[in-house]
């Protein structure tokens, strides 16, 4: 019998040689898979690639208004398109959407119905869209539908719209709204605060041929009662102006009718010029008006004598977006971030003196209310992007355009309907109500007070529960004075503080209905570490302000530092509130940022700003026994430090030594060559010197590299350069060339001392930003 051959080896006929062989042919075999594996999985990835890029990119048109009339570009448009953008361009790097890549197209309809029906046709009928975002007026929305209705419902377009009446897009089973509808949240909350306050009369201005407004004075008439509305006045607009004549015998009418409270929807830039007329006819009663009421505030005194309400929906006086102050602060560059514009000369504003001249000589800030109103805008519509891309994950990569449309949809119902998920995004958080499809958000009241020429939030607020029922809630007035703040570790991220919290105790609040949220929780005892002292319990007293409680607060908090720029960086320290229970729910409304206290004393740190945020976040719960998920939502309000760390020690312990350490391994290069073990003794101990100093400093548990770090390798990079070029300088086989060492001989003198001057310029750039 003959031997066995395998892979050119020859094996005898025995048990053990069939082993053996057996062995020899598995290794062959598993030899082949490892080194055939990569190009086959190339050659997949490759061929998945291809047929990616065979698919056509899928088109998501964004809808939007430019306004030619402001006297100043408000960096709206400008703020839409540059987050979009940047939407766009993350989901195109996490795999698109089904593996295709996303192209945004600019719809804008410059106020024009006609426009915005002729937009809203051209992106129906383009065959790779997959969804649309976008369309806020109310008049322009219900246009573009009623033209183009039957070609929407016919392709089920997702289309995550902005629009404000709810009624609009009832029809429409794919259109969603990031705006909360009339009937589920703004209805509720007029209807019980009008109850709470006893106002038992109302009337309503609005305009003729205005959708939004109209659908307010009727859902008055539904909500209230036909009883309740003494009167009802619609006036007519003439080249976008309200007749003086028809504004004069409004006001006569209530006037005699004497309503308790007025609700104004006129548009916020005609509010101050009939307010004006009220007061003028002697009869100022409270007002409830939609729009910005922040333009009734005049320097010398509250506009208006009385009390005038509005409902908030994103964020309310003095208090600033969490989300959009950490945008500021962890991006290297927050010029980056602002969209106001140039004058315009063309606004109407500029030839009848409506319009002021801003100041040019105060720089441009990013934190400045219109330019955040504008970063707001464009963080919407960036996270509607966001979201359908998120409700498309559970489409098959194979998946066409209308099976895409259809997925987006029906997760959208399903997946973020209210009570079951949520979607977290830059803006908000966004779920929307089955039956309405608008999101379900419960605003806020506001009001300008008699009195006081600053807008806050109203003493009583309500909070729309599970079943459908309101419950109305108190607003804390409180404020945190910090007063010395030690102690700060990066490693555990903690620090000590000592502050006051003083509150306004009219509604009974108290600092047992406060959990501070951030506080350090002591393992041992599972108890936070922060200990309170009353100053005074809110009575009479000659010291204290009346109704005011004030607490002296010592603990330890936990903060969150990015070490990026360390130790050039500057960190955000926070106290954290929120309810204790649900039971005792409040929400905190700060004093003006001007009226706070900025006297701060924290050591190795200088104090930069001081702020006010609020945040909303949720807990996701899935009943084990139903498998029913549902999401509970809560809120905490931060009083916020920015401090900028102080260097002067770092510059003295390690700045100046690697300068001096570059500094005499670049003098070694002039020594003579002759004396080359010197020169190299002297580069290499100037190495291991910085290493060392690395190796002495206090350890930083950072997860990313620091300024510092990158500093060091620098300086280990130069020093290295150096030992090299030394080295190839006297090279036998470099020495002849004239040209090369010539070369070296430049990048030793002139190269590496523009190297290190560029590092320093960055350093210092770092030490003073």
């Amino acid at each position: 019998m003959g031997n066995l051959r395998l892979a050119g080896f020859e094996f005898g006929t025995g048990a053990w040689s069939k082993r053996l062989a057996g062995y020899v042919k598995i290794a062959v075999v598993l030899a082949v898979t490892l080194l055939a594996g990569p190009s086959t999985m190339a050659s997949a990835q490759a061929t998945d690639d291809a047929e990616a890029a065979q698919r056509p990119p899928v088109s998501v048109p964004i809808f939007f208004t430019s306004k030619s009339d402001d006297c100043y570009d408000s960096g709206i448009v400008a703020a839409i398109k540059r987050v979009a953008t940047l939407s766009q361009n993350y989901i195109n790097r996490t795999g698109g959407i089904a593996g295709r890549q996303i192209i945004i197209n600019l719809y804008d309809d410059k106020r024009d119905p006609k426009l915005a029906a002729a937009n809203l046709a051209a992106a129906i009928s383009d065959p790779q869209t997959v969804a649309m975002v976008g369309m806020t007026n109310a008049t322009r929305s219900k246009a573009a539908f009623e033209a183009n209705g039957q070609a929407l419902k016919a392709a089920n377009i997702p289309f995550l719209s902005d629009i404000s009446v709810a009624a609009i897009i009832a029809d429409y089973p794919s259109v969603f709204t990031t705006r909360p509808s009339e009937d589920d949240e703004r209805m509720p909350i007029i209807t019980n605060f009008v109850k709470e306050m006893k106002f038992a009369r109302v009337a309503f201005i609005g305009l003729q041929d205005n959708v939004a407004s109209g659908n307010l004075g009727d859902s008055l008439k539904k909500y209230l009662g036909a009883d309740a509305m003494v009167a009802d006045h619609r006036l007519a607009l003439t080249d976008d102006k309200l007749n003086p004549a028809d504004v004069a015998a409004m006001v006569d009418d209530l006037k005699g009718k004497t309503p308790d409270l007025v609700f104004i929807a006129i548009g916020s830039d005609r509010i101050k010029d009939v307010l004006k007329q009220f007061k003028i006819a002697g009869y100022t009663p409270p007002m409830f008006a939609t729009g910005r009421i922040e333009d009734l505030v005049s320097k010398g005194g509250s506009f208006y004598p009385n009390d005038v309400y509005k409902l908030a929906w994103d964020g309310f006086p003095d208090v600033d977006s969490e989300r959009l102050r950490d945008l500021l602060l962890t991006t290297n560059n927050p010029d980056y971030w602002i969209f106001q514009g140039a004058k315009n000369d063309a606004a109407p504003g500029w030839k009848d003196g409506t319009c002021k001249v801003r100041d040019d000589d105060l720089p441009p800030n990013a934190l400045d209310t219109e330019n955040m109103r504008a970063l707001q805008t464009g963080m919407r519509y960036a996270d509607m992007i966001r979201l359908i891309a998120e409700a498309a994950r559970a489409a098959p990569p194979a998946a066409n355009i209308q099976n895409l449309r259809d997925e987006i949809v029906e997760q959208l119902g399903t997946t973020y309907a209210a009570g079951r998920g949520m979607f977290k995004g830059r803006f908000g958080n966004w779920s929307f109500r089955p039956m309405s499809r608008a999101v379900a958000r419960t605003p806020l009241i506001v009001v300008l007070p008699r009195g006081i020429n600053h807008p806050q939030l109203a003493p009583m607020q309500f909070l729309h529960l599970r079943n459908d029922t309101m419950r109305r809630i108190d607003t804390l007035y409180a404020d945190i004075d910090l007063i010395h703040a030690d102690r700060i570790d990066d490693n555990d991220q903690t620090f000590l503080a000592d502050f006051y919290i003083s509150m306004n105790d009219r509604s009974g609040a108290s600092i047992d209905q406060i959990e501070f949220s951030n506080a350090y929780l002591d393992p041992g005892s599972n108890s936070r570490q922060i200990t309170i002292r009353p100053i005074h319990d809110g009575g009479k007293s000659d010291a204290y302000p009346d109704h005011m409680k004030i607490y002296q607060v010592t603990g330890k908090f936990l903060y969150s530092p990015n070490l990026r720029n360390y130790p050039f960086d500057t960190q955000r320290f926070s106290i954290d509130l929120q309810p204790k229970n649900g039971a005792s729910a409040f929400i905190v409304q700060p004093p003006p940022k001007e009226l706070r206290d900025k006297s701060v004393t924290v050591d190795g740190w200088d104090p930069k700003d001081q702020y006010v945020s609020y945040d909303e976040d949720f807990v996701r719960t899935v009943d084990a026994q139903t498998l029913e998920p549902s999401v509970v939502p809560f809120y905490k309000a931060s009083f916020a430090w920015l401090m900028k760390r102080q260097t002067t020690d770092y510059f003295l312990r390690v700045v100046v030594p690697l300068g001096f350490i570059l500094f005499i391994a670049y003098l070694s290069i002039f020594i003579s060559t002759h004396h080359f073990e010197a020169i190299v003794t002297i580069q290499v101990t100037a190495l291991l010197s910085a290493v060392a100093l690395y190796l002495a400093l206090p350890k930083l548990d950072a997860n990313i590299e620091t300024l510092s770090d990158r500093l060091f390798l620098f300086t280990y990079l130069v020093l290295s350069v150096i030992i090299a070029i030394t080295i190839a300088r006297v090279n036998r086989r470099i020495e002849p060339i004239g040209w090369l060492k010539k070369s070296l001989a430049f990048i030793h003198i002139a190269l590496i001392p523009a190297m290190s001057a560029a590092m320093a310029y960055y350093v210092y750039q770092a030490s003073i930003s």
